[in-house]
């Protein structure tokens, strides 16, 4: 009898909310009984398989070709009382569901309730900014290096998608949810980018993201230096940011038009700054034939930076010997390849 009951219980549950199943079952009734009835009545040409299901779904979708109907009285009774409002409610249901099931995968997208676990590569941004934000969006998507698989935003408070048509969307209840995390694919991600909107919950995200070890570059932005420098104790490969308005008002006053040069270095108009990395199989390469081999690809090469915790080292000596794996640091009008980058004939002396 517990048995009986459980089964009774959900079917009853089933039939309540219309389930795929329900509507199923009935279809496939009705088209046993449609069948059998037009049988009865003798209309042995709607009866083979292919006749009868195209004879069935012209009717159910209410096209009505015509070139296949009953012939007789009772066939035309069959269908008219039975075939035709039956047919017709099934396939209206089948097209609400559908329509139904569509809906909920958009707005499970545009709140934030989808996994995106299979991504690789891609750009992981915690934090929403409004404009600030967007402009960041923008930044990342113009660079075809970064925007490969995409960016994925994760963010607390956020009730939708700010940028459906350009960004994924993880809905977090709190920065400090390490289980949340992974949602947004961070394991295989390229990089990581933390900026909420105050230093308390992007250190919150920065130890729930480093929780899952990820191998992706993760750069956290933080107004208060003390802050910062307690990531960077624990980890040192994080890449710290702060703002710069202190100390570009200071060299602005100094040497005149300072600011307008550092935010052409930054910004997306015009020559930019990148990086580009020595590959490891790469011969230890010298600081003055590296410059000249910028300068032939119409770059200025600025600096250079070896391990994750070293300063960069700018302007350096021309004798200077620089390893593989090491990062450089240029200026450019677009990303150079490092397959375009004679590294062989670079190597130091």
């Amino acid at each position: 009898m517990i048995v009986i009951g459980k089964l009774f219980r959900s079917l009853r549950g089933h039939l309540r909310r219309i389930s795929w199943g329900v509507v199923a079952a009935a279809l496939a009734a009705h088209m046993a009984a449609t069948w059998l009835l037009l049988a009865w009545a003798g209309e042995a040409k709607l009866l083979g398989w292919d006749s009868f299901v195209y004879y069935y779904v012209t009717t159910a979708s209410t096209i009505g070709y015509g070139d296949l109907s009953p012939g007789s009285a009772a066939g035309r009774w069959v269908a008219a009382l039975f075939v035709m409002p039956g047919a017709i409610a099934l396939f209206a249901s089948i097209l609400a569901k559908t329509s139904a099931s569509l809906i909920n995968f958009w707005k499970r997208h545009q709140v934030g309730k989808m996994s995106y676990e299979d991504m690789q590569g891609h750009t992981v941004l915690i934090g929403w900014h409004g404009r600030e934000s967007q402009r960041l969006v923008q930044l990342l998507l113009a660079d075809t290096h970064t925007d490969d698989e995409g960016i994925v935003l994760v963010a607390e408070g956020l009730a939708e998608n700010p940028l459906p048509e350009q960004i994924r969307f993880v809905a977090l209840g709190s920065y400090a949810d390490c289980e949340e995390y992974p949602r947004a694919g961070l394991e295989r991600a390229a990089r990581v980018i933390v900026h909420a909107d105050n230093d308390d919950r992007t250190l919150a995200a920065v130890f729930a993201v480093m929780a899952h070890r990820p191998r992706a570059h993760i750069v956290a932005h933080f107004e208060t230096a003390a802050v910062a420098q307690l990531v960077r104790s624990h980890y040192p490969h994080v890449e710290c940011t702060r703002p710069l308005h202190v100390d570009v008002i200071a060299r602005a006053a100094q040497d005149a038009g300072s600011s307008l040069v550092a935010g052409e270095w930054l910004g997306a108009g015009g020559p930019t700054q990148f990086s580009l990395q020595i590959p490891a199989a790469a011969a230890t390469v010298q600081a003055g034939k590296l410059a000249a081999a910028f300068r032939a690809q119409q770059a200025l090469w600025i600096g250079y930076r070896d391990g994750h915790s070293a300063a960069p080292v700018l302007n350096p000596p021309d004798h200077v010997e620089i390893a593989p794996g090491t990062l450089l640091y240029y200026l450019a009008d677009a990303r150079i390849d490092s397959a375009r980058v004679p590294w062989a004939s670079l190597a130091a002396q």
